[in-house]
């Protein structure tokens, strides 16, 4: 990181879990030392990507890169996978300088790398993992006052992704099923993606039946928001239900007094066909990722499969496995269980964002084979129900004799 850029990150944490009690105080610095130099319109745009240049790609199948990684005991089974996923990165671009991420950044490319190894690679014993660069909305864009520059620079960064999906499909998917994973700023664009190509209201509603899961995972999307953004997807409720959503956004179990909540949930920014809009203090989205259920049922410390703490410019560990419980709570918050040790970070303030995939990473790799398993045998079982309904032939009659 540059000079600076991880206290940034500290602050810009800190400030969205909540910053009180020296709120009067840190509002006016805020302002100050993280929003944006410019307004949207007054700065240059970066040069946009070609994806059909594999440079412009942080992870392909054929790619050495961070998705390849495996934790102890497991194998990178891309080479034999019979689906894909496209990932999209969450936000790694910490600056003031821009609203968008030039691709050429050193940094927010390394930053990128790491969550290949800590989210993507979950996936790599059941797909491809196709992972697009593009010009990420920098974490200061949330921080901002101005909810239109906001919403300009998150439309740029979308334009990117769903260009890099149609080059996915048409250069490298051809047909096969596929999985879109994501996290954070990527899973509101992830939401956007299905909405706009797959869902009833978009483009291409068959594209759906390819589709087995999507794991938009650490996006604050309030519960009114599926039916109305992408209506005919519906919420995952079991471990091997297909063509559905998988929502969360963890928090620690204790930190916050009822009725409270992190302060980025307070206020949240959403996506809904015709733009965005800002509700206050949402119901949310959760599946549980350990029982893979959209209830209030809390899950034991036997069912949890592994947490897996990465760290940058190290091997993926051991995962530590019944470590952790998790249950969503009335305001659709995954309340969890924190395991001691390296896990607790004094400026996540309670908010386990950065935590999301790595809390629950055997757990969405388990859930990944299960869900493929489910979809293939779907597949199968397809034709022969279609051919077991099809009308009969009617029986010949005998010719008669001359």
């Amino acid at each position: 990181m540059k000079s600076g850029a991880g206290w940034l990150v500290m602050v810009a944490l800190a400030c969205a879990a909540g910053c009180s009690p020296m709120q009067h105080v840190v509002a006016p610095v805020k302002r100050m030392v993280l929003d944006p130099k410019r307004e949207f319109d007054r700065t240059p745009e970066p040069a946009a990507p070609d994806y059909r240049d594999a440079r412009y790609w942080a992870s392909l199948p054929d790619k050495r890169d961070g998705a390849d990684a495996t934790p102890i005991g497991m194998r990178n089974r891309q080479a034999d996978a019979s689906v894909d996923v496209f990932y999209i990165h969450p936000t790694t671009y910490f600056t003031r300088a821009g609203w968008n991420q030039p691709l050429d950044d050193e940094d927010a490319n390394r930053g990128t790398e790491f969550t290949l190894r800590a989210q993507a690679s979950a996936f790599n014993d059941v797909g491809r993992i196709y992972a697009p660069q593009y010009r990420q909305m920098t974490l200061n864009g949330y921080l901002s006052a101005s909810d239109g520059d906001r919403d300009k620079a998150l439309d740029l960064a979308y334009r990117d992704v769903r260009a890099a999906f149609e080059v996915f499909l048409t250069q490298w998917s051809h047909g096969r099923p596929f999985i879109i994973a994501a996290h954070s700023q990527g899973s509101g664009h992830g939401l956007r993606l299905i909405s706009e190509l797959m869902s009833d209201v978009g483009s291409d509603p068959a594209l759906r039946k390819r589709l087995v899961a999507a794991y938009l995972i650490g996006a604050p999307v309030p519960r009114d928001a599926l039916a109305e953004t992408v209506p005919g997807v519906p919420l995952c409720a079991s471990p091997e239900q297909t063509g559905c959503a998988v929502f969360y956004n963890a928090i620690e179990a204790g930190a916050f007094e009822p009725g409270e909540r992190p302060k980025r949930f307070e206020r949240v920014r959403a996506w809904y066909p015709g733009g965005f809009r800002t509700v206050e203090r949402p119901s949310l989205l959760c599946v549980n990722p350990v029982t893979w259920r959209a209830d209030q049922e809390s899950s034991p410390l036997s069912a949890h499969l592994g947490a897996l703490h990465a760290e940058r410019n190290r091997p993926l560990p051991e995962p530590q496995p019944r470590r952790v419980s998790a249950r969503c709570d009335g305001d659709g918050l995954l309340q969890t269980t924190l395991p001691d040790g390296e896990w607790r970070q004094w400026w996540f303030g309670g908010d386990q964002h950065v935590n999301d995939y790595q809390l629950f990473y055997m757990d969405i790799r388990a859930n990944a084979a299960q869900r493929v398993a489910a979809f293939g045998h779907r597949a199968v079982a397809a034709p022969a129900a279609a051919a077991a309904d099809a009308p009969k032939a009617k029986p010949r009659k005998p010719a008669r004799p001359r």
